[in-house]
């Protein structure tokens, strides 16, 4: 089968995580006997009349059997890329994930929002967009140090840890400064246990396919990620800790994610849920083709697809 993957971004601008897990999907695909075509955003345009329409470098789309996004969506563009996913949509084209769980996951508040309706844990975070009842924040957190997160950070970027309320104060003040904007800034418990630690949950459908316990690279370091460094070794799960990582993805309405999950005193709580997980670290980790079970789910969901209209 012929698979199609969208990135957003020209051939030559991709990021090094986004690089990486094409080449990993790729070689996935040729393995499984498939061929995979990348599309990039700067080549597509969307048509909107009696009926919608979408060409790719000039030529109306057709026979795009499955599309997989793997496509970070935040940034100054984002209503364009959740709008060109839903293009795919609308003309019948397999999408995993689809336009509407890959807004909820890439949001930072919509996935809070989404969490709790579901009743599954996570720390305690306050969003705020000035600094004018920063004190009654702190007084609700109880304690520092406190860590400080924009909504739009991914792979640990846009993550500060913040020691004192002098500097908590000093740091969102200069964020906030031009009210006209700024963006608004994720205030959260840090979770001592916890430091420099968590579990990344690699869900595939209905089947976790590997997990692995990430730990920050030096002594210090509160951040966990690969690509910063971390150190990252199979993990052994709790029942639990399964069953909130995948309430927390099917509350998200994804096909695949990377659910991160902190260990603290009260139990498991869910830190991100990530529609486009990095794919390098996890099979380092666990030695497990995470990329070819991604592309095995993609084909079955196709087909099933396929059939139904048969």
């Amino acid at each position: 089968m012929k698979i199609h993957v969208l990135v957003f971004g020209r051939p030559n601008r991709l990021g090094a995580v986004t690089v990486k897990n094409l080449d990993l999907l790729q070689a996935a695909a040729e393995k499984l006997g498939h061929e995979m075509v990348v599309i990039h955003d700067s080549e597509c345009h969307m048509e909107f009349g009696s009926k919608p329409g979408l060409f790719i470098m000039g030529h109306k789309i057709k026979d795009i059997k499955v599309l997989i996004v793997q496509a970070n969506i935040a940034g100054e563009n984002l209503m364009y890329r959740s709008t060109l996913i839903r293009q795919f949509e609308d003309l019948g084209v397999t999408v995993v994930n689809k336009e509407l769980a890959v807004m909820k996951a890439k949001n930072k508040l919509r996935t809070l929002q989404v969490l709790l309706r579901h009743k599954i844990p996570v720390p305690k975070t306050f969003v705020i967009t000035h600094s004018e009842y920063l004190d009654e924040i702190i007084n609700q957190i109880g304690s520092f140090p406190m860590i400080l997160k924009s909504v739009s950070g991914s792979h640990g970027r846009g993550v500060s840890i913040v020691e004192s309320k002098r500097g908590l104060k000093s740091v969102v003040e200069m964020l906030t400064k031009d009210a006209s904007a700024a963006q608004p800034l994720l205030v959260q418990e840090y979770v001592k246990e916890s430091s420099g630690k968590d579990v990344r949950v690699f869900i595939v459908g209905k089947r976790i396919v590997a997990a692995m316990e990430r730990i920050a690279k030096r002594r210090g370091e509160f951040r966990s990620n690969f690509h910063l460094g971390g150190r990252v070794r199979v993990a052994e799960m709790t029942e639990r800790e399964k069953r909130v990582s995948f309430d927390s993805m099917a509350a998200c309405g994804l096909d695949f994610a990377g659910v991160d999950v902190i260990r603290t005193n009260e139990g498991p709580k869910i830190l991100e849920v990530n529609s486009n997980p990095g794919l390098e670290g996890i099979t380092l980790a666990t030695g497990r083709d995470i990329a070819g079970e991604i592309i095995k789910y993609a084909v079955r969901k196709a087909k099933r697809v396929i059939n139904k209209k048969k």
